[in-house]
């Protein structure tokens, strides 16, 4: 019966369609209770994993989850959250899950189904939410990653061996990055040292650096990164938005459409080749943050095609270039409120490689 229900309930999730009679899941949590002692989550949810098996599902039902260690996958099991499902960090913990998925070790026969869905990952200030690494084509939908401590989502892990921590294809859509917990400045909601990847509708709120990409050749569709709301404990400052980064691009050939930084003292933090189109910068006054950035053009060359930039507060820069920034091509793009003062290192650019604003 609990099966028949959850199956009924996923059928209603974005990206997901059950049909009737289907099996849509191996395994429930709800099936795997604490044992005698047990005060936290983490245990059962892994006897739920372990009892799936490679290539089974584990379906997560409603309620909260106390995570009081380290969720580790590593067994090709995907994951399926009901939508109000939350896994909660209970204690500090270096994230809430890692999930290797071994898709990249030689003579490993490769499922290109595997996915995390649904639910909520928290890492409520004393734990990063998730780390995803060892993959090929992977789908992570419909998730919300909160109060993550030094990073909501990471893909990939430098550290560790290519074979393990690396991937590609990772199809990521509808992911909400979010803290509303103070303390945590300095932190990354979504970064990936996976390439060759596709990230579309992502929104996050109140990470420092909003999006980082360290690889190549990751394409990213209607992301839109803020902040603000957060304060610093105690005051009406906004925390997150000292040293606040909207995309913070050190991959090589990244590529933005329909995105849109919204508020961080730098829009576009721009390391290697990237092309930027039809995207925005705003930067909303009723923060109090002056002297924006809109480009910080580091290296590599850069495309900026048919954007808008918004001025919204007494100082702000277009463009600021450093020595090692390659060629700008700068085309149809719509600026508000900026003067020949704003513009003025851009201006000279354009000029320089004979373009005309």
């Amino acid at each position: 019966m609990q099966r028949h229900i959850a199956m009924c309930l996923v059928g209603l999730m974005g990206g997901v369609t059950a049909f009737a009679g289907s099996d849509i899941f191996d395994v429930s949590v709800g099936d795997f209770p604490r044992q005698a002692g047990e005060t936290g989550d983490s245990a059962r949810i892994m006897r739920a994993i372990t009892a799936a098996g490679k290539g089974g599902v584990v379906w997560f039902p409603r309620g909260e989850y106390a995570i009081d260690e380290m969720l580790i996958v590593s067994n090709q099991t995907s994951l399926l959250l009901h939508k109000s499902a939350s896994l909660k960090a209970v204690r500090e913990m270096p994230y809430v899950m890692r999930y290797f998925g071994g898709q990249l070790e030689k003579g490993v026969l490769a499922d290109h189904n595997l996915f995390i869905k649904g639910g909520q990952f928290d890492g409520n200030g004393l734990a990063g939410c998730a780390n995803v690494m060892g993959l090929k084509h992977f789908t992570m939908a419909d998730t919300t990653y909160r109060n993550g401590k030094r990073v909501g989502l990471q893909l990939g892990d430098p550290s560790l061996p290519r074979s393990t921590e690396g991937g590609y294809e990772i199809i990521c859509n509808n992911l909400y990055f979010v803290c509303n917990l103070s303390g945590l400045a300095g932190n990354v909601g979504f970064l990936t040292y996976i390439g060759d990847s596709h990230f579309t509708d992502i929104v996050v709120v109140d990470y420092t650096i909003g999006i980082r990409d360290c690889k190549w050749s990751n394409r990213y569709t209607r992301c839109h990164v803020w902040g603000g709301p957060v304060k610093k404990a105690g005051t009406n400052i906004p925390e997150m938005l000292e040293n606040s980064i909207a995309f913070d691009l050190q991959g090589a050939d990244c590529v933005l459409e329909d995105s849109y930084a919204d508020t961080a003292m730098v829009g576009y933090n721009v390391c290697n080749d990237a092309r930027i189109f039809n995207c925005a910068y705003f930067n909303n006054w009723v923060f109090k943050m002056d002297n924006p950035t809109v480009f910080c053009h580091k290296g590599g060359s850069l495309i900026v095609s048919g954007c808008r930039f918004s001025k919204n507060s007494p100082n702000a820069t277009l463009y600021k270039r450093e020595a090692r920034a390659g060629k700008l091509t700068w085309k149809d793009n719509n600026l508000l409120n900026f003067n020949e003062k704003d513009c003025e290192e851009l201006n000279r650019e354009l000029k320089k490689s004979g373009q005309a604003r």
